[in-house]
C-alpha cells in the first residue's frame, strides 16, 4: 500500500512540475555588463571647419569575445563641462546642446603582445568616432579622431575578470581557449 501511495504521490509531484511556467522552474540569469577601467584619454575633434583637441575618459563596453581573440564592444567617451565647451564653441550652440557621453559601437580591440594579469592591455587601433549634434538650424555633424588607444582590465576575484586573465594565459602560451571564450560569452548574454 505504501509503494502505491509513492508512485501516486511522484507521479502528482512530476504532472504538478511540469505545469509550471519555465521561469518558475529555473532561475533567470541577468546578462553581466563589463567595462574596462576608464582611461584619460585625447582626441582630435572636427566640426565643420574647426579642429581641437579634447581630454575625456574612455571605457570599453565588452559585448563579445571572439574566437580570433580579439574583443569586440562599445567604445564610451565621457567629457567633462570645459571639455564640452570646446564643442560648443565649435559648433556655436550653448554647453546644453553637447552630450557628456559620446559612443562608438562594434569596435575591436586585441590583447598587448604578451600582456598578463594583474593588468591587462587591450589595444585598438586608430579610429573615428562620428557624431551629431541637434543645432539649432537642424543637424551638425562632427567626427573624433583617436590614434592608438590602450585601455586595461585590472584582475579582480570576479568571474569574469578571472576569465579574461585565463584567456590571456592561455593566448601567451598557446594553448586552447575556446571554453575560456565561450564562458565569457555565457556570462556576456546571461545564459
Amino acid at each position: 500500500m505504501s509503494r502505491k501511495f509513492s508512485s501516486v504521490t511522484l507521479a502528482f509531484l512530476g504532472l504538478w512540475a511540469f505545469s509550471l511556467p519555465a521561469y518558475a522552474q529555473t532561475p533567470a540569469t541577468k546578462p553581466q555588463v563589463y567595462t574596462t577601467a576608464p582611461k584619460t584619454v585625447i582626441s582630435r575633434f572636427k566640426i565643420g571647419e574647426t579642429e581641437d583637441t579634447v581630454r575625456g575618459m574612455a571605457t570599453l563596453m565588452v559585448t563579445t569575445a571572439n574566437e580570433n581573440d580579439t574583443i569586440t564592444g562599445t567604445l564610451v567617451l565621457n567629457l567633462k563641462d570645459d571639455q564640452r565647451q570646446k564643442l560648443a564653441q565649435a559648433s556655436k550652440q550653448p554647453l546644453q546642446a553637447i552630450p557628456i557621453t559620446f559612443i562608438r559601437k562594434e569596435v575591436t580591440a586585441v590583447f598587448q603582445s604578451g600582456t598578463a594579469c594583474p593588468t591587462l592591455r587591450l589595444e585598438l587601433a586608430s579610429l573615428e568616432m562620428p557624431f551629431t549634434l541637434t543645432v539649432s538650424a537642424g543637424i551638425s555633424g562632427g567626427q573624433f579622431s583617436f590614434g592608438r588607444l590602450v585601455l586595461e582590465i585590472q584582475e579582480t576575484p570576479a568571474e569574469m575578470t578571472q576569465l579574461f586573465c585565463n584567456w590571456s594565459r592561455q593566448i601567451n602560451v598557446k594553448r586552447q581557449r575556446r571554453g575560456i571564450i565561450a564562458a565569457i560569452n555565457r556570462l556576456l548574454a546571461g545564459e
